[in-house]
Order: C-alpha cells, then structure tokens, then sequence
C-alpha cells in the first residue's frame, strides 16, 4: 500500500520529486567530473615524471670567495702555501680553474654527501619581435640524467637550423613539424614537440605569472646553435635522489644550508611543477566541498518532503501502527522515496560527470605542458558518484522518519495534533497587535514554521556562497595586477646581470633585487629583496588602508600581503635575511598590498652599506623609456606585457566561473520554488479565505511570498564574511605551500552585483510560485 503511494506522490509532486533528483545529480556530476579528471591527470602525470627523471630540488650555488677558490684548489694535491698571497683571479688563470670547474667541484661534494645525481640545465632567453608581437623562447641545453626531453612528434635536432619547441605554442601560432620560425634574426625549422619535466607550467619570471602558451616556449637546439646565441647564460642545478627520501623538504633545507649554497628549492614548492598539483588539489577540495553542500541541501528537501508527507498521512500512519506495524517498517517503506531518487539522479550525474571528466582532461594539455593524458577510470569514482551518495542520504533520511514517526498511535490519528503554534509566533502576535491586519497576518504566518524559515535561510546561504566564491574567483588574479601595478608611474622594469653605476634621468628610478633566503623555523622559499629609494615616485607602494608607506623603507622592511600570509609576519617582527653571505636582520615596518609573489623592500643606500657595495650601484631601474639592446640586460618587463597576460588568463577561467554562477542561481531558484510551494500546499485554507475575502492575486503573494525576501537578502549578506573567511583560509594554506597567493577582496560593486543576482532569483522563483498560488480556488475552503 506504501508503495503504491510513493508512485501516486511523485505522480501528484513531480517538482519536488525532480528537485531532489536534480540536486543529486548535481553532487554526483561535480565529483566525478572533478575527481575523474583529478584522478586520470594525477596518474599519467607520475608515470611521465619518474620516466623522465624529474629533478627533485634544484640548487643555485653562491659567486666563491678566494678562500673557496683556494680551499677547492687545494684539494686537488696543490700545497696551501703555495696559494697564498695570490688574488681569485691569478689563481684561476695560473691553475687554469674556471668557474664552472668550481662548480662542478662543489656539486660533486654535495653528490657524494646527499646521494645526488646533479646535472645544469642550462638556458638562454632569446626574445624576438615578428610584425610587432613579442615571442620569448627560454633556449635550453638538453640533459642526460635529470629532467629528460619527452618527444610527443618528431626528431629532436640534428642540423644547426632544427628546433624542437612546445606543441601548445605551434598549436596556438598555427604551426607544424616542418614550418620555420625566427629566433633573433636566424630562420630554425620545427623538427619536433617536446615536453620536459621541470617545466609543466612554464612561466619564466614571476612577473609574468600566467603562462601564454601564443607567446612563450621552450626551445632546444643542437650545441652548436645554442652557442652561437648571444644572451647571457644562466644555470639551475637540478638534483635528484638515488634513494627514497621520506621528507624531501627536510633534506633540501640541509643542502640549503650548506657552504657554498645560496638557495635550493624542492619541487614541491616550485612553482614550475608544483602548480598542476595545487591545481589538482584545489579542485579535489572543491569537489569534496560542493559535493557535500549539495547532499547537505538534498535532505533538507527530502526533510521538508517526507514531514509533509507524514503531516499528511498521520491518521493511516497512525492505523498501521495500531495493527502491529513498526516505526522501522514504516519508515523503510517511507525511505524509498529519497532512495530512488537518489538512484536516479546519482546515475545520471554520474554518466555526465563521466563524459565532462574526459573533456576536463583534455584542457590540462593547454594550461599544462605534459605528454597526451587520457580518461583514466578508477573504483573510486562509482563509489563516490553513486554509493557514497545513497548512504549518505539513505542514512539521514532514515533516522529522519524513525525521529518523525516517534509518536503514539492515538496522537498520529489526532490529525491536527501536529499543528502547534511556535513560542515566537506567540510573541510576535501580541508585539504585532497595534498594527494592521495585513501586517499581523503575513508576519504571523511567516514565523509559524520556523523550520521553513531556517531551511530557505540555509539554502540561500549555500547558493549564495557559491555566487560569492565564483565572484571573488574571478576577480581575484585582476586584482593581483590592480594591487602591484595600479599606482606606478614607469613602463618598463628594466634588470641587469651584473652591478652598474651609471647615470639615470629624473624620470627613472634605480633598484638593488637580490633572491634571498629567509632565517625562518618552517617551510619557506626564496624571497625577491628590492633596495628601493625610500622617496621614490615612480614605484610608490601602498598598504590596504591605502595609505602610501614608501617611505617606510628606510627604518626596515616592508614586505608584502604573500609574505605575510605565508609566514604569518606582522607589522612590529624582526626578519632575518641570508643575503650575498650575509645574514641581515630588520624589523618589519609595513606590509604592502600586493600579492604577485615572494617580494619585500628596503632601503636602497641601507643595503649597499650592509653589502659593503660601492656607494651608487644598482643593477635594476624602472623607466619609462625601453632601452636599447645591451649585453649587460638580465631582463625587460613590460607593464603592457603584464595587462595582456593577466587578460589571457582571465579568458582561461571566465567561462568555468560563469557555469558557477549559473549553477547558484539555478539552485537557489530551485530551493526557493521549493520552501514557497511547500508554504502555499500548507497555507491553502488560509490563502482561500483571502480570496473570499476580496484580496487580489498580487496583494495575496505580498502576504504569503514576498515576506521572506529579508531573510533571503540577510542570508546573502552574511554568506560574504563567511565566503570570504573560508577562501582566506584556503589561500593562507596554498601561500604556505607555493610562492603564489591570491587577494579575496570583495567590493562594493561586487556586493551590489550580488544582491541584484539574488534578487532576480529571489523574482524568478516568486514568479514560478504564484503560479501555483493563483490555481487556489475560492471553494478550498470547504474542504476543511
């Protein structure tokens, strides 16, 4: 008989039937689609490292000291007394010891202590200009043993005029295995696609943090080509264990602090290769998050269903106890309901999340430089996409009805014994009782079910915090630039590789940028030191109160909002700083808002005295003139260069942030359609009695609709702070992870944006309910 009246109540309430299925549905979809792609990306992506060797740290040893030159010659059975009294460069000229023989040197003492294998990976930045585009190519050396070359097509060079680059760059540019390209003013044909290890996200500098796959790529030619290339070269030492490490960034702190070491940096906090996997990570956290948030809202529904259900049924309910039957039979019968929705909508999700999973796989190979990854199925997902979801339901909903059909026989026939008025519509009617009829009656029925008020609260704020997540997502990497960028006065960040003393204009402003190790107890990474004048114009910086604090500088240093978050630094802290061999100690004075990287600021002339440096030199300027070509030039960055790659990666996320925003005002128009209708089946007598009565269709939804907007709204605002504590958290642990954080403002505008998005939902849903509510006849009140 049970059963025939579940078929009878999805018949009679399909909506509310499909609601719960769609909510299902929607857990189901976005953990298999995430977790698939996490999963299949995850895997061909550790068979691709381990085969090509990937490095596990890399190392940049420190510029030797005579007494290093001399320590390391002596060591190869050259008396000590001999090298004495002889400057660095005679004894490199007399013993012929060039530095890369010194390197070599220390590497292999560190090899031999570490159980390393090291090889360079050698690289030169050649920037060409074609028809007023800008291409970067990093020209690589190849290696032997660390961070192999994966050929995806063709054949790695042979002829001095061959080129194998990255296929999202000839993807991007229109081009194929045989076509030319110009690297400096030389013509190299394409000969092969290549992927290497420690470039899966190939940025090149941090001031570009987004990579452009139309712009930028790596290029490996033979040896002989690469030394025809004029542009400076530079070297990472990569290494890579011969053993089985148990906590990689304890050993890469050792060799840190080793003599002769400026800095290493494991992978795991590289952005280079660690990014895909906080990506990876993120996306497995937002899945598990979304997933039970949609659950969560599932039973909320199926509570307010099955209580209507039971409200409705308490007289045959109370019969069948009478002749013998349990609450737990009872209640079996009853939970078949939820089950089956939940079986439909968690095999649908579960279909599509399957199809969405292999696409989403797919478009790691545009934002990541890896080898061809298919859709990877694993166990895991038909338990999470299908089981996990109809436990979770099956259970909730089950100790529901046993907590819903506690009651007696003799109080379940009493069919009005349920209707009870709350403690707080009390108190509300005698408050209410100088005002009008119109006010006492739409507020009375409001507050009479506090459970619908507090459901259509919580659901509001779920939805809402998916809208304010997406908004605050979507303008966060803007906000980035905005923060670091928005007051310079220069267009060009212009680096040399050596210390210089020349000349500037007045519209120019010269810089000391030295990476430099942070003394601190916890993980940590190379920070971007900058001596600045502290009364500069040109780069004036700002706190978030926005109050410029340049000047600041000169009594310590000012870090920025990453560093603060990743370490938990405050205005009023001492740092210490290993810088060139020194260690260097300041307090903290400021924090400026910026996030685009590890970057703090000191005094300029404090610097070059703590360094012992020539008075004067700087190996950095911003300008507003690029310059012209010169051997010295590290690099050039351009604010312009900077605007365009932000856009790009804007372009990369606006469309999965707007299928958010969608997805929270179609669920927040679900739920709403939803409480209404359950508040109009509820209140049919009562809504009949006021057509009787001559009250309008419009003047009828103003009293039974309209009343919950404040909730709503008031749901809205407070899901910002909560939102916004949330996403501060998550970004807090991605900066103690990575040298990346991620600014969560979120602004008035936004906030307004917001409002109005809710509030057309809000219409929307109000819109489809009084449908319903205009279907009431004058005649329902006779049935009762």
């Amino acid at each position: 008989m049970l059963s025939k009246n579940l078929l009878r109540t999805i018949r009679q309430k399909p909506f509310q039937f499909l609601s719960i299925v769609a909510l299902i549905m929607m857990a189901s979809f976005i953990y298999v689609a995430l977790q698939g792609s996490i999963s299949s990306v995850s895997y061909f992506l550790t068979d691709y490292t381990q085969k090509m060797n990937q490095e596990d740290f890399f190392v940049v040893l420190s510029a030797p000291t005579t007494n290093d030159i001399k320590e390391m010659i002596s060591r190869k059975g050259i008396s000590v007394s001999a090298l004495a009294d002889q400057s660095k460069s005679q004894l490199m000229k007399e013993y012929e010891y060039t530095l890369i023989d010194y390197y070599d040197d220390q590497l292999e003492i560190l090899s031999n202590e570490f159980d390393v294998t090291f090889e360079g990976r050698f690289y030169r930045d050649v920037i060409t200009e074609v028809n007023g585009q800008t291409y970067d190519y990093r020209v690589i050396k190849q290696t032997d043993s660390v961070n192999l070359t994966y050929i995806l097509d063709g054949e790695l060079p042979i002829k001095n005029d061959e080129v194998a680059i990255f296929k999202t760059y000839a993807d991007s540019n229109g081009l194929s295995i045989g076509d030319s390209i110009l690297l400096n003013d030389k013509s190299f044909v394409i000969s092969a696609f290549v992927a290497v290890p420690d470039y899966i996200y190939p940025i090149f500098n941090y001031d570009n943090p987004l990579y452009e796959p139309a712009r930028e790529t790596i290029a490996i030619v033979t040896e002989t080509a690469y030394e025809a290339f004029n542009e400076k070269q530079w070297v990472l030492y990569s290494g890579y264990f011969n053993h089985d490490v148990d906590d990689l960034e304890s050993v890469v702190s050792q060799i840190s602090d080793t003599q002769g070491v400026s800095y290493a940096m494991s992978k795991d906090i590289n952005v280079r290769i660690s990014t895909v996997n906080a990506h990876l990570s993120s996306n497995q956290l937002l899945s598990m998050t979304f997933t039970g948030l949609l659950l969560m809202m599932s039973v909320i529904v199926i509570v307010l269903v099955m209580k209507k259900r039971i409200n409705a049924e308490r007289v045959q309910i109370g019969v069948l106890k009478a002749i013998g039957y349990s609450s737990f039979q009872i209640a079996v019968s009853y939970v078949t309901y939820p089950l089956l929705a939940t079986i439909i909508g968690s095999l649908i999700g579960f279909f599509l999340g399957i199809g969405v999973a292999a696409m989403l796989t797919n478009t790691y190979m545009t934002s990541y430089i890896v080898p061809l990854i298919r859709f990877y199925f694993k166990k895991e997902l038909v338990l999470g996409g299908i089981i996990y979801p109809m436990i979770v339901v099956g259970f909730a909903s089950f100790v529901i009805l046993l907590v819903l059909l506690k009651d007696e026989p003799l109080k379940l026939m009493r069919e009005s014994s349920y209707l009870k008025i709350s403690t707080v519509s009390k108190w509300l009617m005698k408050f209410l009782k100088p005002f009008d009829f119109e006010t006492r009656f739409k507020y009375s029925l409001a507050f009479r079910n506090i459970g619908k008020i507090l459901s259509l609260f919580s659901i509001v704020l779920v939805a809402s915090s998916f809208l304010v997540f997406s908004s605050i997502a979507f303008k966060s990497v803007e906000n980035i630039v905005d923060k670091a960028f928005k007051n310079v006065n220069y267009s060009y960040q212009i680096k040399y590789n050596k210390l210089i003393n020349k000349p500037f204009t007045e519209t120019e402003t010269p810089f000391l940028e030295y990476m430099v190790e942070p003394i601190l107890d916890e993980k940590n990474t190379a920070f971007c030191l900058y001596g600045i004048d502290p009364y500069n114009f040109i780069n004036p910086l700002y706190n978030a109160a926005g109050e410029e604090i340049t000047s600041l500088a000169k009594d310590g240093v000012i870090i920025n909002e990453f560093i603060a978050r990743a370490y938990s630094l405050q205005i009023g802290d001492e740092l210490s700083l290993q810088v060139k061999g020194k260690v260097l100690s300041y307090p903290v004075v400021g924090i400026v808002n910026h996030y685009n990287g590890p970057m703090l600021y000191t005094s300029l002339n404090g610097l070059i005295r703590n360094l012992d440096l020539e008075a004067g030199v700087y190996n950095g300027k911003w300008s507003n003139d690029r310059p012209d070509s010169d051997k010295n030039l590290s690099y050039i960055f351009s604010i312009d260069d900077l605007a365009r790659n932000i856009e790009v990666g804007m372009d990369m996320i606006q469309v999965s942030l707007m299928i958010m925003v969608v997805v929270a005002v179609i669920l927040g128009s679900i739920m709403m359609i939803l409480i209404t209708t359950f508040i109009i089946d509820e209140n049919q007598k009562q809504i009949s009695i006021l057509k009787v009565m001559g009250y309008c269709e419009n003047e009828i939804s103003k009293m039974v609709l309209t009343i919950y907007f404040p909730f709503v709204m008031i749901a809205y605002l407070l899901s910002i702070p909560l939102t916004r504590a949330g996403v501060d958290y998550i970004m807090t642990l991605i900066a103690s992870e990575l040298p990346m954080a991620i600014p969560t403002d979120f602004t008035m505008a936004q906030t307004i944006i917001g409002g109005l998005t809710v509030m057309m939902t809000y219409l929307i849903a109000m819109k489809c309910s009084k449908v319903q509510l205009d279907k009431i006849s004058l005649h329902e009140v006779l049935k009762y």
